[in-house]
């Protein structure tokens, strides 16, 4: 890495009109959104119900716009498990559908401590150890 401050991105220079076509066209800009899921308008009643009791947990997940397509799937597969389960038949939901319904909770990061393990902490939250930290010096007797 070079020393020296972070190079800018061009849609700053952009607006303050220092943009050099030569030195900075060739820059790609990742644009990382924040904003929060949007429900679409084809989830049934019980989906949106689902959604509306999910969202609080998948923002603090760190869910945004980019997932609310994923997040809309989950909720309607989720909303048909219910069904399922209250069904007076008795019949219970497809293997499949709960295989599913769990591979999504795991993307969004809802399916328990298991699954923020990625996110930089650990299963019980606290932060994970440096593995090296020990390297160079010897066990001390």
């Amino acid at each position: 890495m070079k020393r020296g401050p972070k190079a800018e991105t061009p849609s700053s220079k952009l607006a303050r009109g220092t943009f050099q076509p030569v030195r900075d066209g060739v820059k790609t800009e990742i644009v990382v959104p924040g904003d929060p899921p949007v429900m679409p308008d084809y989830l049934t009643a019980p989906a949106v119900d689902v959604w509306q009791e999910v969202l609080p947990r998948v923002m603090s997940a760190g869910v945004t716009e980019i997932d609310s397509a994923m997040l809309a799937r989950y909720c309607a597969l989720e909303a048909l498990v219910r069904q399922a389960f209250n069904d007076p038949a008795g019949e219970p939901p497809p293997a499949a559908y709960l295989t599913v319904l769990r591979q999504h909770e795991e993307l969004l990061r809802i399916a328990g401590p298991k699954s923020r393990i990625g996110n930089g902490g650990n299963a019980d939250g606290a932060k994970p150890g440096n593995p090296f930290k020990r390297n160079g010096h010897r066990a001390r007797a």
